[in-house]
């Protein structure tokens, strides 16, 4: 197992970001996530709140999509990267995760949480993200209302989904799904696992 972040192969812009964070070594969830992440594989992993699971897909994430062509058309948002989280803080915290580990990465960003300005967040996605950070109600809401595309998402990932499952979101998150592109890669992170 590798000791470093730069050992699972992250590049050394975010080795650095991490480094000025203080953080030297992976945890655990990390070491096992990061790699399977930068290989594009399919992912579903269980950890206790704390290990680290954000910086688990946010720093292989900020690795692939420089690699990603960010073509936009018709002024709405392509949506490459979708991560959807239960609750606007838990979206602020994995925005804020994109904002302190990829500061030396180019990067757009949006969060489309319910509270917040409509208006604001369409001006954000109609100039082009290359990650949208969402809770499911004010996703589906922005979509049907035409104000963004979902066919050419290539990585989707579901933060918290035992919590998505507890507080009712599931169809919700189905119908996302099934709006997605069936070509992409799938992130499930949870601290727990139920059956469903």
């Amino acid at each position: 197992m590798s000791s470093s972040f730069a050992e699972l192969g992250l590049s050394p812009a975010i080795v650095r970001a991490l480094e000025e964070q203080g953080y030297t070594s992976p945890t655990p969830i990390q070491l096992q996530a990061i790699p399977a992440v930068l290989e594009g594989r399919d992912l579903l992993a269980a950890a206790q709140t704390g290990t680290g699971k954000t910086a688990g897909f946010t720093l292989p994430l900020l690795q692939r999509i420089s690699l990603i062509d960010f073509a936009r058309q018709n002024n709405r948002a392509r949506i490459r990267v979708l991560i959807l989280t239960p609750t606007r803080e838990l979206a602020a915290q994995v925005a804020d995760a994109f904002e302190v580990y990829g500061k030396y990465h180019k990067l757009n960003k949006a969060l489309l949480i319910g509270g917040e300005s409509m208006g604001d967040q369409t001006r954000v996605l109609d100039r082009g993200v290359d990650v949208l950070i969402a809770t499911p109600g004010r996703l589906l809401d922005m979509f049907e209302r035409g104000r963004l595309l979902l066919n050419d998402v290539k990585i989707l990932v579901i933060d918290e989904a035992d919590r998505m499952l507890d507080m009712g979101f599931i169809p919700d998150v189905e119908k996302i799904v099934s709006l997605v592109s069936r070509l992409r890669q799938t992130l499930f992170f949870s601290a727990t696992m139920p059956p469903e």
